[in-house]
């Protein structure tokens, strides 16, 4: 995965992944408590058996969605190049033909 990554992605991950680590570490510790005693399955099948849980998940996903993270994360995916609109594509190619 790292290796599609810019060098100064890949510098940022080197860089920072023990922070990363150190704050992220009692999340999830608390998480894999919570699926060991059974409290996370319990809670995903009560939430999931509501005749609402379609609405309410998508809802949710909606917040997640356009959170400022995602928007960000989406507006970086479409600069990538494999991603480029394809009149830029066209343009190229005229360029091409007319050389």
């Amino acid at each position: 995965m790292f290796a599609n990554c810019s060098t100064t992605a890949q510098r940022g991950a080197i860089d920072w992944a023990p922070e990363f680590f150190k704050a992220t570490k009692p999340v999830f510790e608390k998480l894999y408590a919570e699926v060991e005693n059974g409290n996370e399955t319990r809670r995903t099948l009560d939430v999931n058996s509501r005749d609402d849980y379609r609405e309410i998940l998508e809802s949710e996903l909606k917040e997640i969605r356009e959170s400022e993270m995602w928007k960000a994360g989406k507006t970086v995916r479409s600069l990538r190049p494999e991603n480029a609109p394809k009149a830029n594509e066209e343009k190229s190619e005229k360029k091409q033909a007319h050389a």
